[in-house]
C-alpha cells in the first residue's frame, strides 16, 4: 500500500519537484500546501502516514508549529523536516522542541531522492525517537549559545542580550568569546568578531551573505 504524504513547502518549484519525485517512487501525495493553515486544514480531512515539512514559511506559523499539531493529533504519523536550516535550534532555540518521531534533513544535503525516501521510511517506522540533525559546526554549542548567536546576528548589543537573558553584560561578553573559540573563529587584527559570527548564523540558515569583512 502506498504511503500517504503531506507536503508543506512555501517554494512552489521545490514543492512541485518533490511531489512529482515522490509520486514517481510510488508514494501518494495527498496534501500539498504552501502555508501552515492550508496544511492543517488538509490534515483535518485527509489521513497521512508522513508529513514532509519545511521549517521557515515566512511570517506566521512555522513547520515546527505544524509538526506539533500533527503529533497532538496522532502518535503514529511520521514527521520529516526538509529545510535550509542546518541546525533545528536556529529556528526554535532548543532541539527539545521537536516532536518525537521527527527526522531532519538539510535541503542542500539531499543530492538524490534515495536520501529523502530513506528518511521518510525511517520516520514512519519509528515515531518514538528524534533525529535532531544538529549541524556539525554548531553541535558543540549549547541551546543558550545558539540563542546568543541568533541575537548577535539580529543586531542586539551585549547590553540588550544581557537584559533579555537576565545576566550581567560581562557574562555575555565571556559567552561570546567562548562561542568564537568553539567556532574556531581566528580573525586578523581589526576584524569584527560579531560580524563573522553573524555570517556563521546566516550561512547555517542557508543564506549566502558573502565574505565581506
Amino acid at each position: 500500500m502506498s504511503l500517504r504524504v503531506g507536503i508543506l513547502e512555501d517554494d512552489p518549484l521545490t514543492r512541485i519537484t518533490v511531489s512529482e519525485a515522490l509520486q514517481n517512487r510510488g508514494f501518494k501525495v495527498v496534501i500539498s500546501a504552501s502555508n501552515a493553515a492550508d496544511f492543517i486544514s488538509g490534515f483535518a480531512k485527509t489521513p497521512i502516514d508522513v508529513g514532509l515539512l519545511d521549517l521557515h514559511l515566512g511570517d506566521g506559523p512555522t513547520g515546527l508549529d505544524v509538526a506539533k499539531h500533527i503529533r497532538s493529533k496522532s502518535k503514529i504519523v511520521g514527521i520529516v523536516f526538509l529545510t535550509s536550516f542546518s541546525d533545528p535550534r536556529l529556528l526554535s532555540g532548543s532541539s527539545s522542541d521537536y516532536p518525537k518521531g521527527s527526522r531532519y534533513l538539510v535541503k542542500k544535503s539531499v543530492v538524490e531522492m534515495d536520501t529523502l525516501v530513506q528518511e521518510i521510511d525511517l520516520a514512519v517506522a519509528d515515531t518514538s525517537s528524534v533525529d535532531q540533525g544538529l549541524d556539525v559546526g554548531l553541535r558543540m554549542l549549547s541551546d543558550t549559545q545558539i540563542q546568543t548567536l541568533r541575537m548577535i546576528a539580529e543586531g542586539y548589543s551585549n547590553a540588550e542580550i544581557a537584559r533579555q537573558r537576565f545576566v550581567a553584560e560581562k557574562t555575555v561578553e565571556a559567552s561570546i568569546a567562548r562561542i568564537a573559540r568553539q567556532l574556531n573563529l581566528v580573525l586578523p587584527p581589526g576584524h569584527n568578531a560579531r560580524m563573522h559570527m553573524a555570517q556563521v548564523y546566516f550561512r547555517a540558515r542557508g543564506l549566502d551573505i558573502g565574505n565581506e569583512s
